[in-house]
């Protein structure tokens, strides 16, 4: 684990997972440290996933010191616009207490060109297809009540809708920021620029394992 940025007044952390050899963008380093609210950012390189080396970072930054109410995961390619984790990290400080997390509009350009408008919040839609990126800031008192990241290989590529699924699981939603955005620049070997087979591959393994059991227990309860 390595320290972006310190900050004994940190309102939220920041953690960015590389794979060995990665480096974060000279871009991401900017437009993130755009924000007036004070934050801790720290990067870790491991060979897992990116939610795993995620939770790999969560554990060893908590080994030092208490980890602050509100954490979101940051690739190492963003482009975020000015006071995107300020207004995020406002909207959460606000929200009601089944609200997860927030998530905003993004737009992947490179490889993948694809444009993802933030939208209400929808429980039958985020059944049926995800538009909530990973770079949503999350509450940690919500990730703990669901036990952690989901972060098996098995569903690699959509380990992020796996999360707000899981979330849902538990009662909780997600709620947009409206009033920012960010640029995902993708790579060739960006796991979004995988192809259709490896995507409905994973796509039908979210569905049996996570959409199915919701169905089912909200069939049962009418």
């Amino acid at each position: 684990m390595k320290y972006i940025k310190k900050s004994a007044e940190r309102k939220f952390l920041v953690i960015t997972p590389l794979r060995k050899g990665d480096v974060v963008s000279d871009i991401t380093l900017d437009t993130i440290q755009r924000n007036s609210l004070p934050f801790e950012w720290i990067e870790y390189q491991g060979t897992g996933n990116p939610y795993k080396n995620t939770h790999s970072a969560l554990l060893t930054y908590s080994r030092e010191k208490k980890v602050p109410e509100y954490v979101i995961k940051i690739d190492n390619d963003i482009e975020a616009e000015d006071g995107m984790l300020d207004k995020m990290y406002d909207i959460l400080v606000n929200a009601k207490p089944n609200v997860a997390y927030t998530y905003c509009s993004f737009e992947f350009k490179g490889a993948v060109n694809a444009k993802f408008p933030a939208a209400p919040f929808n429980s039958t839609k985020l059944c049926m297809s995800n538009s909530i990126s990973s770079m949503s800031m999350l509450k940690l008192d919500a990730l703990n009540n669901i036990k952690g990241f989901v972060t098996d290989d098995k569903y690699f590529r959509l380990l992020d809708w796996a999360l707000w699924l899981k979330f849902l699981e538990f009662g909780y939603v997600g709620q947009p920021t409206m009033n920012t955005s960010f640029i995902a620049h993708s790579g060739p070997n960006s796991v979004s620029a995988r192809s259709n087979e490896d995507y409905k591959e994973k796509f039908n393994r979210i569905q049996q394992d996570f959409v199915k059991p919701i169905l089912e227990r909200i069939n049962q309860s009418r």
